[in-house]
Parts: structure tokens; sequence; C-alpha cells
């Protein structure tokens, strides 16, 4: 009897512990997704080519699923899962509330009077439709350019009060070459939309009337108010008054934060900036109980730690170590003062009394098994949900649905196109966190090779 020889490339994956194999693509839960079953998954429902990226994205679907479902079969509830990390973030905020309303000073009334004054000043909701010539300034201008702009600036200016035409004024001059074919039109716009000094400008301005020249980094703006559409007070009091004691907490805020920062001396460790860069380019699965406890910033009786980071980075939603890579040093340096802060303002919360009571704890736990349910309701992972979906694989063994089975089903759906891809978020970490998964990137290219050879059978 004759055999078939393997492959070269197979014959030399064999050596490394090949993916031609009998292994497993992925592992969770005491459940296995073999490449003959991701490979067949993929071949007989996608409506996409079987590539790596593809197959990828079913292993990680399938091991967060099978994680998910089997917690839900063990306990429809949920109650056996430690939801502690998906309670952080809303406990602290809630701790820092309960802060916030005992220790920040702030006078949060508004009179009808200052509310009044406030809107005349500030325009909430208003609308300007202006016009421009924008003079611009050279590459890397001098004072004296920057002098002699300002000159042809404010020559301008006289000759178009003296009755030029400011349309063709705009055309002629403006180094703004979109507004300029538009006789100088920046169409209407909102208060806060433009830069800060053309905002301010314009929305002192009364309808018809020329500003003088406005400096930005740019260079020098001729501005003219073509009209100006101002909410009444009655529209948008309400949310304007909001608006300001919101503004005010802010301040106080910032205020306190400020004095418990000086006293506390807050500062940056030596180094931080670079630990920082090299955890977000390659954030660690787990930190050496040394290098955890390092400290990126300290203030008396506490700390910022590697660690904290390292935790902040894994529950980030995507683009997080991007930001932080393409940061400037100024722009790091107050983020990871803003970091400090927070630990330290949650440090005080706690030395006075305000951590969250039991009941909260609670309270908060039950929400956050509550989402997660509706999550897994709408994904199909309910104990049942198989039962009653006409995607739904039969029972290999003939009897009941199993977790495999609801695991199976909502992939279908998936890799069919008939369903989006429900995001599990930080359930996600709850999971894998908590269990024993693996996918084997070495077994990808395998499955991608089988699920050519049976699309093409």
């Amino acid at each position: 009897m004759s055999r078939t020889p393997l492959s070269v490339a197979c014959l030399a994956a064999a050596l490394l512990f090949t993916a031609c194999g009998p292994g497993p693509l992925a592992e969770a839960g005491g459940s296995r997704l073999t490449v003959e079953h991701a490979a067949r998954l993929i071949a007989d429902n996608s409506t996409v080519p079987g590539d790596t990226q593809v197959v990828r994205a079913v292993a990680e679907l399938w091991v967060d699923y099978t994680l998910l479902a089997g917690h839900l079969h063990a306990d429809t509830t949920l109650r056996s899962l430690d939801v502690g990390l998906a309670t952080e973030q809303p406990l602290d905020e809630l701790m820092l509330s309960h802060l916030r309303g005992e220790v920040v000073d702030v006078d949060t009334v508004v009179t009808d009077e200052e509310l009044t004054e406030l809107f005349a000043a500030d325009m909430p909701g208003a609308r300007a439709t202006a016009a421009q010539i924008l003079l611009l300034f050279p590459r890397n201008a001098t004072t004296r350019q920057r002098d002699s702009v300002l000159t042809v600036a404010g020559a301008l200016h006289t000759q178009i009060v003296g009755g030029a035409d400011f349309a063709t004024m705009a055309a002629r001059y403006s180094g703004d070459a979109g507004s300029g074919r538009r006789g100088g039109s920046m169409g209407t716009f909102t208060r806060g939309e433009m830069l800060a000094p053309i905002d301010s400008a314009v929305f002192a301005l009364r309808p018809g009337e020329l500003s003088d020249p406005v400096e930005t980094g740019l260079g020098y703006h001729l501005l003219r108010l073509d009209a100006l559409e101002v909410p009444e007070l009655a529209e948008v009091g309400d949310e304007f008054r909001r608006r300001i004691q919101q503004e005010r907490m802010n301040v106080a805020e910032a205020e306190y934060i400020a004095r418990l920062d000086s006293a506390s001396g807050l500062s940056l460790a030596e180094g931080a900036m670079e630990i920082t860069r090299a955890l977000a380019s390659a954030t660690p699965s787990r930190l050496s109980s040394g290098a955890a406890r390092r400290p990126l910033l300290t203030w008396t009786d506490g700390s910022y730690t590697a660690g904290d980071f390292v935790d902040l980075a894994r529950n980030s939603p995507e683009g997080f170590a991007e930001g932080v890579l393409g940061a400037s040093a100024a722009e790091l340096e107050t983020a990871l003062r803003r970091l400090g802060q927070q630990a330290l303002l949650l440090q005080e919360a706690r030395s006075l009394g305000f951590a969250p009571s039991q009941a909260e704890v609670d309270s908060v736990s039950a929400e956050v098994r509550s989402a997660i349910l509706r999550r897994a309701e709408v994904v199909g992972l309910t104990p049942g949900a198989a039962e009653s979906d006409s995607t739904a694989v039969t029972s290999a063994s003939g009897g009941a649905t199993t977790t495999e089975d609801v695991v199976e089903a909502a992939l279908i759906r998936i890799v069919s196109g008939e369903q989006e891809i429900i995001p599990l978020g930080g359930v996600i970490l709850l999971l894998r966190n908590q269990s024993a998964w693996r996918i084997d990137g070495t077994r990808i290219g395998a499955t991608v090779a089988r699920i050519e050879e049976l699309q093409s059978s």
C-alpha cells in the first residue's frame, strides 16, 4: 500500500511542530477549534475570501464566544464571572463624584440676571455668515515681514471702508483660494467653530461691519459680518445655564486638583516618558512584580506605576498606543500628569472615606452583568439560542444543544454576513483574564490553505 508523501512545505513545518498535524487552531474553556473545523466553517459559509485576516478574526471570535457561552451555560446569571475589572471605572467615578460633592467648593447658582448678561456676551448657539480677506505670512516670517503684511492689510481696510468692493479685493488679494474664489465668503458657522481670534472678532461685529486686521498663525484677516442669527434666550436658556454650572464646576475642580497636586509634590519619575513609550509600543501581557511597581509618577504616600499604565493600555480602545507614540514630549508629559492627578484624587477620596459601599459595588456589578447578558443575547450565545435559530447547527450527539452548537451558529451568522460583529468590548478582558485560552498563529496559514482546497474541490 503506497503512502502519499507530505509536501515539502508540510514536511518542513512538521519538524517544527507542524500546523499540518492534528493540533488545534484555538483552544478555550476546554474546547478545541481544529484547523479542519475552522476551514470548513469559513469555506461553507463565508462570502469573502478566507485569507489570514478572516481566519484570525474567526479564531478570536471563537475564543471569546466559547468563553462567554461557557459561563452562561454554567450560570445564566453570570454570578460566577468576576466583573471587578469592568466595575473599576464606574466605581472610581462614583467615588470621585462623592469627593466633588463634599470637598470641591463651587457656587452653581446662576441667577436670571446673570444668565441674561452672560447670554448677551457669549451668544450660545449663534450662527454667523461672514467673509474674509486673508493676507498670508511668508514661511518662517520675520518680524519685519509680519509688520509689512500688517501694513498691506491696513491699506486694504482703508480702501474697503472708502468704498472699494470687498469681493473684488478678496478675489485679488486673499491668500485663501477657496474663499477668495467666492468673493471672500466663509459661509455660515456657529460660535466656537473657527479659530479663536476669528471667532471673537466676527461675533463682536454688527452685520455689514468690517473688522480691523485680525492676526492668526496664518496671517492677517479682514473680516466682514454679513448676517447674524442668535436664538432667543427662552430657546436655549436651560441648556446654557447647565453649561455655565458645569464650567464653574470644572474650574473649581481644576483649582482643587492644582492645590492637591502642589501639596502632594506630584512629579514625573526619572525615565517616565521613555518607559511609557516603550510600554505603549509593545504592551506586555504581563509584567514582573518588580517592573509593575516601577513608578512613572510619585507623590507623598503614593505613585502611579508601570503596572497601572499597562492596565490602562489593555483596557483602552484601539488607537490608544498610536496616540501615545505620536504625542509630543509636552503632550505626553501633560497626559501622564493627568493620570497621576486622577490616581491622586482616588487616593484622596479613599482617605476621606468615600470608598464605594458594598451596596454600590453590588449595584454596579449587577448593571455590568446585565449589560453582558444583553450583548450575549444579541450575539445569540444565551442557552437555547441555537435551537430557535435558522442557521443553527445540529448537535453532534443528536441531543440537547451544546455550548459548541451555540458558538458555531453565532459564527456562521457572522461569517455568512447575516449578522454584523457585535463588539464585546471590555467583556473580552474579563473572559480572557479568568480562563485558559490560546490561538496558535502558526496554524493560520494551514487553515487558509485548507479553505482554498475546500473551495476549489
